[in-house]
């Protein structure tokens, strides 16, 4: 079977639709790719450039307890523009069902990559009240970063970051517990066993601190995202911008 693979071009920016994936590349000498849109599962990942790897995705989608399920990622639908020189994603999607369905759509806007760095400014919108679990620190999660670290010498990321506090991430368990309120976190990357030089992502919320923290399930699978760490709030969030930026460390 072909996969379908459509090219489109504006300016120096380049979008090639292949399988569940919108990937984004921009031009000046070379085209290299500096961004997947899994529209599978509304995950997005960063590469700041050549030279480096592929690492910690982050979840556009929010992510929420409800009914003793948990929803995190669902298919969603992408629309690209391009404005002046910034790179324009308009994404929409459903997670759960009936009393524990929520829609959210968000607008991705990727700036003109600079050496070694890509950034994206994100706002999600979010449409619908369900009932949330009484889970402290982790009924919402309007933004998480979703990563692998399955042993000392495997992972995409080294060491967690928050309020410029880091420490080691541990084989299992809590990240940051209890929770660090503040508006600025990271999963740092590097060197590994696993993967040569897989980007830092770094997050600052553009409104109010929320709580930081994470969870470690054990894994032996290098294929598999077994660390999260997350923003967390008490109810649901109508609205919410933040920026993100993938650099090589």
């Amino acid at each position: 079977m072909i996969e379908r693979r459509d090219t489109q071009a504006v300016g120096r920016w380049a979008i090639v639709e292949q399988a569940d994936q919108l990937q984004a590349f921009f031009c000046t000498a070379s085209c290299p790719q500096f961004a997947a849109l899994h529209l599978d599962s509304g995950y997005l990942r960063l590469n700041p450039g050549p030279g480096s790897g592929w690492g910690t995705s982050i979840v556009i989608l929010p992510s929420y307890w409800c009914g003793g399920t948990y929803h995190q990622g669902a298919r969603i639908t992408a629309t690209w523009r391009v404005e002046r020189q910034t790179l324009v994603l308009t994404t929409s999607g459903t997670l759960g069902s009936g009393s524990c369905r929520l829609s959210a759509s968000s607008e991705v806007r990727l700036s003109p990559p600079g050496t070694g760095r890509i950034a994206a400014r994100i706002t999600v919108r979010v449409e619908g009240q369900v009932p949330l679990d009484d889970r402290p620190g982790e009924a919402f999660k309007p933004l998480l970063l979703s990563s692998m670290h399955i042993s000392r010498t495997r992972w995409d990321a080294r060491a967690a970051c928050a309020a410029g506090s880091t420490i080691t991430i541990p084989q299992q368990g809590w990240v940051f517990l209890p929770p660090v309120t503040t508006r600025d976190f990271a999963l740092l990357g590097g060197s590994s066993a696993w993967k040569a030089n897989a980007p830092t992502l770094a997050v600052r919320l553009a409104q109010k601190p929320l709580a930081i923290t994470g969870w470690v399930t054990p894994s032996r699978n290098p294929n598999d995202d077994n660390l999260a760490l997350w923003a967390a709030a008490p109810r649901i969030l109508s609205s919410y911008t933040y920026e993100v930026a993938a650099t090589r460390p």
